[in-house]
């Protein structure tokens, strides 16, 4: 699992060095910003047995990306900051195994209210994402509404189809439990990106 962590993280990583001159308007976005980043860690957190195995996997997508990301951008000839590799290094410590442990709550916690966190986190990143960093600080309206629907939708249908909800025979239940905890989560993810803005800033 932690060797597959590492190979997504160097894939989806070198994947939007490219994308990012491919995609057009705001899917541009998709391949410049942190939910499609720590998306990988949460996937991976899904398919680790033990929590700890999700936490350390979800570091080492986050590096794997940095990697990933900062070599193929080197091998286009773009500049590479050190600053700026040691920012998102140090960023992938902090989000990466949060990411990790919610996509393990959200596939493997028998607990309905502990699973829907797991949905609540992927979808509050993107949430926060769009509302703080594209609506306030970039004022971009297509990119805060693509990443806003995002959110919605990965809250809903995360909490709709975890399999404590399923095994529950209770989606709708799963989704107002995800949506709850977006009380909690989208104050930090707007404290998250308010942090990330100073300090790229």
């Amino acid at each position: 699992m932690l060797g597959a962590a590492v190979l997504v993280g160097l894939v989806w990583g070198a994947a939007t060095s490219g994308l990012q001159t491919v995609l057009p308007g705001s899917l541009a976005g998709l391949a410049n910003a942190v939910g499609p980043w720590v998306a990988p860690a949460f996937l991976v957190g899904a398919w680790s047995r033990r929590w700890w195995v999700a936490a350390l996997a979800g570091i080492l997508v986050c590096f794997g990306e940095v990697a990933g990301y900062y070599a193929i951008s080197a091998l286009r000839g773009f500049g590479v900051n050190p600053a700026m590799v040691v920012l998102w290094a140090v960023s992938g410590v902090v989000g990466g195994p949060v990411l990790g442990v919610a996509g393990w709550c959200w596939r493997r916690v028998g607990s309905l209210r502990w699973a829907a966190l797991g949905a609540a986190l992927l979808g509050g990143v993107f949430l926060a994402e769009g509302a703080v960093g594209y609506g306030i600080y970039l004022r971009y309206t297509a990119d805060a509404v693509l990443f806003c629907t995002l959110g919605l939708l990965l809250v809903v249908v995360l909490g709709a189809t975890a399999p404590a909800a399923k095994a529950a025979s209770a989606p709708v239940r799963g989704v107002r439990a995800a949506a709850a905890w977006l009380l909690l989560v989208l104050p930090l993810g707007a404290a998250g990106e308010v942090l990330l803005h100073l300090a790229t800033s």
